[in-house]
């Protein structure tokens, strides 16, 4: 199967020929879904008296679509993923050398050099690591790397937290010790990591073709603007790669969602 290298999932511009293909040959199906659901919501939000949310009468073929023809083709691309968090420069260049997911060890070893830096004491690195989530919620929080799949702005209440405070979830979430908390804020620069990742892992695939089958719609002048998701890297983190670091106060960090990547507020908007 055809393969992409730099596939953006809300820019159909950046779509190989077997996802335009597809698309394309559903183009009707896609329109009618769309513009009933946008019927059916405007019906819905404005009945008096009430009435319940109607089913989309496209929804099987639509689904059957997606799930069964869209879905398999987009295993076989590898797209663009944004991870915000903040980082030392040690700890931006061991990210160019390898992509690491979550987890108590890699933890450990960051507070580690943060010590050895003269970041943080022994004593405020063994707090931070023993009030870490992770502890608790290994099962759900371990091995993966969030990622989203549409830019954010880097002032967006959602992603701030994580370019705001260093260590993300696994060291800030459940800290008690509000000057520690202070400390871990002013460590590092508020980063964003543009990565390039396949979509092999569960079902990535699937929640990708929701953003796609929006960008299409949007691109057949439907009311529609493609929604993101949260991606999370687990197996396929080895074939991931690092396409560029946007840094706080350098390039282009506060064009994030704004004017990079071409075209993103005209294609993410409604």
């Amino acid at each position: 199967m055809a393969r992409v290298n730099m596939m953006y999932p809300w820019d159909p511009e950046t779509f190989n020929s077997e996802v335009m293909s597809a698309l394309d040959n559903h183009s009707e199906l896609i329109s009618d879904y769309f513009r009933e659901d946008i019927r059916l919501m405007d019906e819905h939000l404005t009945s008096s008296p009430y009435q319940s949310l109607k089913p989309n009468r496209f929804s099987y073929a639509f689904s059957d679509f997606k799930e069964n023809v869209l879905t398999p083709i987009l295993k076989y691309n590898r797209i663009i993923v944004w991870h915000y968090t903040r980082l030392t420069d040690d700890e931006v260049e061991m990210m160019r050398r390898r992509l690491m997911p979550s987890t108590l060890d890699y933890l450990e070893t960051r507070l580690k050099l943060l010590v050895s830096k003269g970041l943080l004491t022994y004593e405020e690195s063994q707090v931070v690591f023993k009030q870490s989530p992770f502890h608790k919620q290994e099962q759900n929080r371990s091995g993966m790397l969030w990622t989203t799949t549409t830019p954010e702005p880097t002032t967006d209440y959602g992603v701030e937290p994580f370019l705001n405070n260093w260590g993300g979830e696994s060291s800030h979430f459940c800290l008690t010790d509000e000057g520690l908390k202070t400390k871990l804020k002013e460590i590092g620069l508020a980063r964003v990591i543009e990565i390039e990742t396949d979509l092999t892992d569960g079902l990535n695939a699937f929640s990708v073709s929701e953003t796609v089958l929006e960008a299409w719609a949007k691109k057949l002048d439907m009311n529609v603007a493609p929604s993101g998701t949260d991606l999370s890297i687990k197996s396929s983190v080895n074939k991931a790669k690092v396409v560029k670091i946007h840094t706080e106060g350098e390039g282009s960090f506060n064009d994030l969602a704004e004017t990079y990547p071409k075209n993103v507020q005209k294609l993410l908007r409604k």
